[in-house]
């Protein structure tokens, strides 16, 4: 059957790799029976991962970023069987859409009253500049402008979760994202090791070492492993400026759907509502448990669910994913991400002194 069949997408007849060419068709049935494979192949990849993730090395990157690495090596091992494509592609996207929803039950909106006004501060500081900077960086070394704006998402606010709300907002490819969440997880692997290594060396109190932790790193989890190297106050505290960068992600996704659509015009319909349905969702959700309708037992649940949602949506995107993008990115995408990595700490770091956060 030639590509142009009308009887199959054009994509399920793209060149694979050796071993899919003697993969059997993708089964027969109903739309639920033939996504069950790729379904049940992602979500055995996130149970791999979580496992993964706790392991020394890796627990510092998390297992949405495990999950990337573990579908790339797949998938460029084995290749993908056409029977394993639907499921997945609705992993990457609905699946996605699903945990994003869910990832709201992490919100709690009353961080913003503890932090304070000088930290709040910073920490929209660090978001609205970060975001602005960080793109403006990325068109000077001629990255394509949805991934600059996912890594410049993901770099100022949470990482690869940052990193796969604004690529369902934006509607950037599937490849941007991989991209996006591979690149986060190895910078803010590297700002761990510098903030743990040189951070004494930056003239800074440990509180502000946790800060500047908490304000400028991608995970959660990352911040953790450095500022807990500081004791445990200045692990809570740099967790909770983290947390607060978190919740700071609604409004952030609010804009970006405003701003975004097709050819950068805003859609109003009620289908394709100039925010999109998702992000209503997440902040719903969040609305919800920070006044205390959601029980707390509940909103650990979600958290939890949410999180193996997304994980199974990375999964699913690396196996989506060739190689061979990574070579067509060209290492300017490293350099950029890094440089606006080093220029958002750099930031960070006046920002603590001008506004005298102690």
């Amino acid at each position: 059957m030639s590509a142009t069949s009308p009887h199959r997408p054009p994509e399920m007849t793209a060149p694979l790799a050796a071993s899919d060419s003697i993969s059997a068709a993708p089964p027969p049935g109903g739309p639920w029976r033939r996504r069950l494979p790729g379904l049940g192949l992602a979500a055995g990849l996130a149970v791999v991962s979580y496992g993964l993730a706790t392991l020394p090395g890796l627990k510092v990157v998390g297992p949405l970023t495990v999950a990337l690495l573990i579908g790339i090596s797949l998938r460029t091992a084995l290749g993908l069987a056409p029977g394993l494509m639907e499921g997945t592609r609705y992993s990457a996207r609905t699946v996605l859409r699903l945990g994003i929803v869910l990832m709201g039950a992490r919100l709690d909106f009353g961080l913003v009253a503890k932090v304070g006004p000088r930290v709040l501060l910073l920490a929209l500081a660090v978001i609205v500049g970060g975001i602005l900077g960080i793109r403006w960086v990325t068109k000077r070394f001629g990255v394509p402008e949805k991934l600059g704006t996912l890594l410049a998402v993901g770099t100022s606010i949470c990482g690869a979760s940052a990193v796969v709300a604004a690529s369902s907002v934006t509607r950037a490819e599937e490849e941007d994202t991989t991209l996006a969440v591979g690149l986060c997880g190895i910078l803010g692997t590297v700002g761990v090791l510098f903030y743990v290594f040189v951070g004494p060396l930056l003239g800074l109190s440990t509180a502000q070492l946790a800060i500047l932790s908490g304000a400028t790193l991608h995970e959660v989890a990352q911040v953790m492993a450095a500022a807990f190297t500081w004791g445990t106050s200045a692990g809570d505290l740099g967790t909770l400026v983290k947390l607060t960068r978190v919740v700071l992600l609604a409004p952030a996704l609010v804009v970006l759907g405003l701003v975004s659509g097709a050819g950068g015009q805003v859609r109003y319909s009620l289908k394709e509502p100039p925010i999109p349905w998702f992000v209503i969702g997440f902040l719903a959700v969040g609305v919800l448990g920070t006044v205390g309708v959601v029980p707390a037992v509940a909103k650990a649940w979600l958290s939890t669910a949410s999180v193996f949602l997304m994980v199974m949506a990375m999964a699913a995107m690396g196996l989506g994913t060739h190689l061979s993008m990574v070579r067509r990115a060209g290492m300017r995408v490293v350099y950029a991400g890094l440089v606006g990595f080093a220029a958002l700490a750099l930031s960070a770091w006046g920002l603590i002194h001008v506004l005298s956060i102690q």
